[in-house]
This record gives C-alpha cells, sequence and structure tokens, in this order.
C-alpha cells in the first residue's frame, strides 16, 4: 500500500511518499508502456476490458470494427500495450463511474478519455478528481490524457488539436488523445515527448502560429506542429499545471521530470513491500541495509540521466514516531530541472 502523508499515521503497512517541491522519493527503473483506452465499441458488452498489443489482437469482441480500432492503432505507435475498456455503444455518467471502479485495481501508466469536453466536460472533471485521488490517497502515480480541458494539475494531460494523416484521415484532438497517452505511457523516466514525431502525420489540425504556440504552451496545452517536410511533432511534453506553488513549482508541468517522480514512488512502494516489509529489523543496522539500497537506486538513476549532481550525502533514513516507521529524507534533482526536489519518504 502507498500514498501521501502529513502525519505519521498509517495504518496500512507501506510506503507513504509525498512529493512536493521540498518533500518525496523511491526505487530501481520500473517498466512503463501501458494506457487504459475509456472507447465506445460498436461490439462487445460495457464493461469487458481487451488487452491489445500491437503483435496480439486477439482479445477484440468478435465483430470489431476498423473504427473501434483507429484509436487504438494511435496509442500502440508509444504504447506497449492498450487496454480498452468498454464503455458500451453510448455511455453515461453511470458507465464512467463504473470504469473507474473497475479500474482500481488494474495496472497502468496512462488514462485516456477520448471525448470532448464540449460533450463530457461533467466525465472529464469525474476522471480529474478520481486520477487526484488515485495518486495522493491510493498512491497510484498514473496520468490522464483529456481533449480540451483545462485541468491545471500535473495528473492530467490537455491535448488540444489534431491531425491529418497520410491516408487523409482526419483526427480530432479527441482522437489525438489516444497517441498522446501512448507516447506518454511508453517514454522511460529518462526520456522526454518534446520534438516526439508522430508517426504517419503529415499536417496539423488547426496549425497555429508561433505567437499562438506560446500562448497554447503557457496555457498547459499540448499541441504540436508540422514542418515543412510535413513532418508532425510534439512541441512540448508538458501537462496541464499552470497554478505554481512552493510545493509544487514550474518543473512539475514537465511530464519527463513527472516520470521520474512519479517512476521512483512506484519503484520504492514496490521494492520496499518485496525486501523489507516484515523481513528487516528496524534498528541501525536495518535502516543502513534500506539507505545503502536507495543509494544503489538513486546511482542508477544518475547513470541513466534521469537526476542528476546526486550524492551518497542526499540521503539520510532515520527512525520514525512508531517503532515500526522509517522515515527518508533525500534530495534528488531530476535532469530538465534548475532546482533540487527535497524528498521525505514515511514507511511504516
Amino acid at each position: 500500500m502507498g500514498g501521501s502523508w502529513t502525519s505519521q499515521n498509517k495504518i496500512l503497512p507501506g510506503a507513504y511518499i509525498n512529493f512536493l517541491t521540498n518533500t518525496a522519493l523511491s526505487i530501481t527503473p520500473g517498466e512503463r508502456g501501458i494506457v487504459v483506452l475509456l472507447q465506445e465499441m460498436s461490439v462487445g458488452a460495457a464493461g469487458e476490458m481487451y488487452p491489445v498489443t500491437a503483435t496480439d489482437a486477439s482479445s477484440y469482441p468478435s465483430g470489431a470494427t476498423d473504427a473501434d480500432k483507429i484509436l487504438v492503432n494511435q496509442a500502440l505507435k508509444g504504447a506497449k500495450t492498450v487496454i480498452v475498456y468498454n464503455l458500451g455503444s453510448a455511455h453515461d455518467s453511470s458507465a464512467l463511474t463504473s470504469a473507474l471502479d473497475s479500474l482500481k485495481t488494474v495496472d497502468f501508466n496512462t488514462l485516456c478519455y477520448p471525448f470532448t469536453a464540449a460533450t463530457h466536460a461533467a466525465s472529464q472533471a469525474a476522471i480529474k478528481t478520481w486520477i487526484t485521488a488515485m495518486r495522493d490517497t491510493e498512491g497510484r502515480k498514473i496520468q490522464s490524457v483529456l481533449a480540451d480541458y483545462s485541468g491545471d494539475s500535473e495528473a492530467v494531460v490537455n491535448v488540444t488539436q489534431g491531425v491529418r494523416l497520410s491516408d487523409g484521415t482526419t483526427l480530432t484532438s479527441a482522437h489525438t488523445t489516444a497517441w498522446v497517452a501512448g507516447v506518454t505511457a511508453g517514454a522511460t523516466i529518462y526520456q522526454s515527448n518534446t520534438g516526439k514525431k508522430y508517426t504517419d502525420a503529415i499536417d496539423v489540425v488547426p496549425r497555429l502560429t508561433k505567437s499562438e504556440m506560446e500562448a497554447a504552451v503557457s496555457a498547459g496545452k499540448f499541441i504540436f506542429k508540422v514542418d515543412s517536410a510535413q513532418n508532425v511533432t510534439a512541441v512540448y511534453d508538458i501537462n496541464s499545471l499552470v497554478s505554481f506553488t512552493v510545493d509544487k513549482g514550474e518543473m512539475f508541468r514537465k511530464n519527463r521530470v513527472m516520470r521520474t517522480i512519479d517512476g521512483i514512488n512506484n519503484d520504492i512502494v514496490e521494492i520496499f513491500e518485496a525486501n523489507y516489509v516484515g523481513k528487516t529489523n528496524n534498528n541501525a543496522d536495518g535502516r543502513a541495509l534500506l539507505r545503502a539500497t536507495l543509494v544503489q537506486y538513486f546511482t542508477e538513476l544518475q547513470n541513466l540521466s534521469a537526476i542528476q549532481n546526486f550524492t551518497e550525502d542526499d540521503v539520510t533514513v532515520s527512525a520514525g514516531v512508531d517503532s515500526d516507521a522509517v522515515v527518508i529524507d533525500s534530495y534528488v534533482q531530476p535532469v530538465d530541472s534548475v532546482e533540487k526536489i527535497y524528498i521525505t519518504v514515511n514507511l511504516a
């Protein structure tokens, strides 16, 4: 179990982690690449889930059409696996609530909801609330990708442009959420999608001027551009966060930084629960062993260029208030950031 903490009052064993500009961190680069796509399907039953990869599409329900598969195909340009959640042929708020309840125990990196704010703003708001709770309360460091929705959150990527494919198909901003969700899930913690090429796209709909692009980025919008050779690329790998605070500075708008932070969270929870819960004494020797593991992990992250300027002195491990609690203080500077993130990890 994991999550955020403000005081050492947790009941369940687990790793409780706060990520603030001056708080929180974790353990061992994990694999990414799983997208959940909330989609209306022309066949199959609402509530069914179909895991699809580039090499195995056998889980689609019988009779699935090319139209049923187009968003999956966009997501697979960056993702390893797309889990299609069938919302039915015309979903309502009840179908979305059921979907979110079902997904609480499904492992994935990004949640894609390919519908516009013009018709589904209330559902987008519900997804933002849900995904924020999953991050802050459940310790599930995932992101959502929505269309034309100003979420003002590091948990929400706001896609506001469509593209035209080489076969003449025009995809709206709602459609391109699938591609963005795919490349966001598929990128490692040390990769940025800034400048990422949108395979098979030849134009952006609508095109933006330079000043319009600058305004869009300042507003937390994920946008595209096209060059003279008809290459379509992502302008800036950012999420929708625009209201910066002392705890969440401007670095939190960058998805590469968030992947590093979220990856660290997920890794330390997995390693702590697998190797330390009930297995290591909470004494000086046990805490020294945990500290050595953390130092090794952060050193590996530095070797991968996920973080920089890390030294062993940046990690301390001390006893918590309860006899089975541990508090870790660490200072980590993600690459692509100009200042260190201060980390406190409370393990109990």
